[in-house]
This record gives structure tokens, sequence and C-alpha cells, in this order.
């Protein structure tokens, strides 16, 4: 057990003894631009789909308000912070470098999702320079005709793992481990026959963690990407030797170790999330820790572009804005409180349909650590 998750576990295990504490990780939205069109994207769900760029800057808030969310956030003891959401970081460098800075400068741990397509050189050595912990690079494909075809914007592969190439020798010229290299992918119908290549490509660049999702319905056209048993059956085949190659090149992975992000239900079930949590949660004698079907309201925070907080990345319910409280206000204010009920009491909101399959293996480790604890 790691120490995110030993911290995780005496954050739940101090809550359920009437002792309360601050989020543990924050994931935050800086905007929603994009230069990329992927076809799995949640964007396409977005009414706005096409004029999203647009409409983002009318919604951002100040690179001044972001840097005093980190500040309170410090002082409440947040370990974590994930820059992602519904665009790419990057895009918007005069916000996401003064906040990636200002986190580190409180010695939190910072991770970034990107596409990897609007970072430069000069980008590059300022990220390790300042001792980012850890970038997910979102590669689709072991090949440009498949992830530029899933990204719709030629020339993305070749951009994109030229970065990450190019962070893997930076790190040997500042003498760093910093920052841990990810390769994330969507699973989808156009690679999941790909996946022993993609290993291969992920060990050519200097990788150290493959992440894969398994896709979620969010369009017609990710309908039509997503596995059918057939594709699920070939994929199980095909995963002892894709976990013998990561083994190999000792690349760990969400797929490999305890969590077993690909396993059928998961791949299947994808979309319809709701139902694995229910079904893992009634394992449990009911109203005890273990059988609370998510954990999140009590260690994890998101904040959206225009400071709307949820508790998870998929609640589509209203929480308070952080343009009108502070962070602590509303960490134990009525919402989050609501939420905390609520699962206490079995509920399993139906947003969390869309809830990603990693977040159930996660829940599920989380699991076996308090039974081992108990």
């Amino acid at each position: 057990m790691d120490d995110f998750d030993k911290e995780k576990t005496r954050r739940l295990l101090s809550w359920y003894q009437g002792k309360k504490q601050g989020p543990f990780k924050i994931d935050i939205e800086l905007h929603r631009r994009c230069n990329l069109d992927c076809l799995s994207c949640s964007r396409r769900a977005d009414e706005k789909f096409g004029k999203i760029n647009e409409f983002s800057k009318t919604i951002e808030m100040p690179v001044e308000k972001w840097m005093s969310i980190v500040d309170q956030a410090a002082a409440l003891g947040v370990w974590e912070w994930h820059i992602a959401g519904g665009g790419d970081p990057p895009y918007l460098k005069e916000v996401l470098f003064p906040v990636m800075k200002r986190i580190k400068e409180h010695n939190m741990y910072g991770i970034l999702t990107t596409n990897g397509t609007n970072l430069n050189e000069e980008d590059l050595k300022e990220i390790v320079k300042m001792g980012w912990d850890r970038i997910h690079f979102s590669i689709d494909g072991p090949d440009a005709e498949t992830h530029d075809y899933l990204r719709q914007v030629p020339g993305t592969f070749a951009k994109a793992t030229g970065n990450i190439a190019r962070l893997s020798e930076l790190k040997k010229e500042f003498k760093t481990d910093k920052p841990m290299l990810n390769m994330n992918t969507v699973l989808s119908k156009k690679n999941y026959d790909k996946l022993d290549k993609q290993v291969e490509l992920a060990h050519k660049l200097g990788v150290e963690y493959m992440f894969i999702e398994p896709l979620i319905i969010y369009s017609k056209l990710g309908e039509e990407l997503k596995l059918g048993e057939t594709e699920r059956k070939k994929l199980a085949k095909t995963m002892k030797k894709v976990i013998k190659l990561t083994k190999k090149y000792k690349i760990d992975s969400n797929f490999a170790n305890i969590d077993k992000n690909l396993n059928d239900e998961l791949v299947a079930k994808s979309s319809a999330m709701h139902e694995v949590v229910k079904k893992d949660s009634d394992e449990y004698e009911q109203g005890t820790l273990l059988a609370t079907p998510c954990f999140d309201p009590w260690f994890h925070m998101t904040i959206k572009v225009n400071g709307r907080t949820i508790s998870c990345d998929v609640a589509t319910d209203e929480g308070d804005n952080i343009q009108n409280k502070t962070l602590e206000e509303i960490w134990y204010g009525f919402y989050f409180e609501k939420q905390r009920k609520a699962l206490m009491s079995g509920n399993v909101p139906d947003f969390c349909a869309q809830c990603n399959p990693s977040h159930t293996t996660q829940r599920r480790r989380l699991r076996k650590v308090i039974e081992n604890l108990s």
C-alpha cells in the first residue's frame, strides 16, 4: 500500500469516527478549450459542441482566483491535484503554468492530463525544472493512422509522441525522475487489437505507466466505437500477451496489477457503471463504511471552469460555487454533507452510469485496504 492509499484510508476512517478531514484530492478544469475533435470525448455530449471553445471564454475564472484556491487547499491539507477537464490544459498556458508552479510551491503532488500537442520545448523544460510530478499523455493508438483518426486531427500522433520522447530525454539531462510519464488510452474497436504494439510504443518513448480506460459512450460515434461481445472475447485472449510485455519492460499499468481495469465486466458495463457500483456495495452489510457505494465526497472535490464544485467529475447535480464561498465553507457545507448522507444510505445516483471504470477498481482496492486494517 502506497502513502496515498494510506492517507486516503486514514481520512476515510477518521470521517467515519466523527473526525472531519480536509479533501485529499482536487480535480480542476481551468478552461474547456481544445484543438482536437476526439471521437470518444465527453464534449460531444455537450449541446454547445462545436462552439465550446468560444463559450469557455465567457465562463472561465481568472488565474488569480485559481491561485487563491490553491492556497486555500494547501491550508486544508490537500495532497494531490489533477489538472484535466473538458479541454486541453496547455491550450491556455498563461493560466496553467502559474497554477502548476503554485501547487509545487506548496509541495503538493501534481498530475496533468494533456493531448500532448500544445506543449513546446520551453514548456517541457519548465515542467521538468519545477519538479512537476506526473503527466498523462492521451495516446489512442500505436501509430499515426489509428491515433489521428480517433483524434480527428492529422499530425497529432507525431506531435504528442515527440513531446513524450523529449521529456524522457530532458529527465535524463536534468538527472531527475520527474515527471512520471503516463500513457492514457481510451479502449475502442479501433485499438483493442493493437495493445501489444501500444506497449512497445510506451517502452520506446520511456513511458512508466499505462492507463487504459474502457470507452464511455457520449455520442452516436462513441456508441459505434464501443467493444461488443466479439471484440471483448478477442481482447480477453490477448491480455496475457499484453500483460507479459508490460512486465518485460517494467511498465506499471492499471490492467496488469491489482486493479484489473480491463476485465470483461468493466469493459462491458462502461456507460452503465451504476450497476457495478451498486453490486459492489451490496456485497457488504448496509450502513457500514465498506458498503458505501462511493467514497469520493469524503476525500475528493472537482472544481469546474465556472467555479461549480461537485464531488466527482461526472456529477450532474448543482454544487456550491467557489466564486461565492471559500473552499473550506464548501467542503464542510450543505452540498457535500448531503452527498455523504445519501451515499451512506446506499443511494447510487443516476450519473454514476458515466463513472470511469478505473474509479470502481480504485474503490475495490481501498475496500481491501480497509478490510485488512479491520
